[in-house]
């Protein structure tokens, strides 16, 4: 009985041992550690100590004249037979393209862009009937005198007779290597000052960036022409065209430090 007693001492103090040394231990835990009792705010600040900064974003924007004219020019043709109405655009085709180096477009900037083959039916019958096959042959042409564009237009047209289709007149700046470099020194100097009015503000030292992201664009006009077909002026007027201003955009995100 006696040893019985003895042996549930010895126990009860082993378990008041380690429940002294968790508790000492818990309480003793550093605030930047995982313990319990470890502030939010501190391990937060810890978390957050690399992001320290001012974040802005700049924008540099450069307006020019594009110098490079993209013509979506070319003949479709409509018979019983694919291969007659394949002989009729080809013929067209070859007077085009005459026309174009004619015109000084060289062969490298004259691309096809569509050739399509489709049988056309009447569905007011039934069943359907064929009505004969369509055959389209498309150019993309870069008039890289850009002056010249009505005039490419207008002596393409007259070759190719009344089946010329126009798909569209865009355009476009064939070197964008210097206006995205002076765009890009624009966005800097936005972000700069958008960093120092900031800093003023909290009443902080602007440190040097510590991140640096940039994106560029390059808008593309809209096409001067609907996907239409375009017959030779009757009157004998020329195809006027306009093409405007384009800008180069240059956007930068900045981080910078602070001191």
């Amino acid at each position: 009985m006696k040893k019985g007693i003895g042996l549930l001492l010895v126990i009860g103090a082993l378990l008041a041992a380690i429940l002294f040394a968790a508790c000492d231990s818990e309480s003793s835990a550093s605030p930047g550690s995982s313990g319990a009792a470890a502030p939010a705010g501190a391990a937060l600040a810890s978390d957050n100590s690399g992001t320290q900064g001012i974040s802005v974003s700049g924008e540099g924007r450069v307006s020019i004249e594009p110098d490079v004219a993209l013509l979506g020019i070319g003949a479709s043709a409509k018979a019983m037979t694919v291969g007659e109405a394949n002989s009729k655009v080809q013929a067209a085709m070859a007077r085009l393209l005459d026309s174009l180096k004619a015109n000084g477009v060289v062969e490298k900037d004259i691309q096809t862009s569509q050739f399509s083959i489709n049988p056309e039916y009447d569905y007011q019958y039934n069943p359907q009937k064929l009505t004969g096959y369509r055959v389209t042959h498309m150019l993309q042409v870069k008039v890289r005198d850009i002056d010249k564009a009505g005039k490419v237009i207008d002596d393409g047209v007259e070759a190719a007779g009344d089946l010329t289709q126009v798909s569209g007149v865009s355009f476009t700046i064939d070197e964008l290597t210097a206006l995205h470099s002076q765009a890009r020194q624009q966005a800097m100097a936005d972000a700069q000052t958008k960093a120092d009015e900031l800093a003023r503000l909290a009443g902080v030292t602007l440190g040097k960036p510590t991140y640096i992201s940039e994106s560029a664009y390059t808008p593309y006009s809209q096409s001067y022409y609907g996907a239409q077909a375009m017959a030779a002026p009757a009157t004998g007027g020329s195809t006027e065209i306009s093409p405007g201003q384009m800008e180069v955009v240059v956007s930068v995100q900045v981080t910078y430090g602070i001191q």
